[in-house]
């Protein structure tokens, strides 16, 4: 009874990392970007004019996450399969991390939320540090820009926090602070849960 007990505790566990997780993949789903800032960007001078983005906290159905590839497409509703890659592959993660941990130090504002948000394509795609010139501008939303510069500004003020690091070939990357479960962690999870039956008997 035992050994059926432990087998089928087991399957259910494998069941729940061939499910949503599976080989270091994540099925995800995008809600929505809130809070955010619609803003006006231009990355490389490419469009000159700018165009509408954006910039904010991402809502996908694991969690919250900032994007790290503005130059990919990604939109509401979308259903999409993640990689999950080791967090230091990702360029500049420290300070992406430290990034992050200002803002969720912060009110969380919408304002928050965008500056954060243009401080890491900054960081990913920038030359100079600052939203207001360079490879990354902001061409409106000063208030925006204002919190950006002032981010990049203190970075290493903030305290780092631990990022999932998600990428896709063909939609945007993106690090979350979720708790996002690897594999071999669900199966742990159902081995205990035998431990636990087992001394209940």
């Amino acid at each position: 009874m035992k050994t059926k007990l432990l087998l089928g505790v087991a399957a259910i566990a494998l069941a729940l990392v061939s499910g949503r997780v599976n080989a270091q993949t994540l099925q995800a789903h995008l809600i929505d970007a809130n809070p955010q800032v619609l803003v006006n960007v231009t990355f490389d001078g490419n469009p000159a004019h700018g165009e509408l983005q954006n910039a904010g906290q991402l809502n996908f159905d694991f969690g919250p996450a900032f994007c790290v590839e503005p130059l990919a497409g990604l939109s509401y509703g979308e259903n999409l399969v993640y990689n999950i890659q080791n967090p230091l592959s990702l360029t500049q993660y420290d300070t992406i991390s430290r990034l992050v941990g200002g803002y969720l130090a912060s009110g969380q504002t919408n304002v928050d939320a965008a500056g954060v948000q243009a401080a890491i394509w900054e960081i990913v795609m920038g030359d100079n540090g600052s939203l207001s010139s360079g490879n990354v501008r902001l061409l409106d939303s000063p208030a925006v820009v204002a919190a950006a510069n002032n981010y990049l500004a203190n970075v290493n003020t903030y305290t780092p926090v631990a990022l999932t690091y998600l990428t896709n070939d063909t939609r945007q990357d993106v690090v979350t602070w979720a708790v996002v479960p690897e594999p071999s962690s669900v199966l742990l999870i159902g081995l205990a849960s035998v431990g636990l039956l087992r001394r209940k008997r």
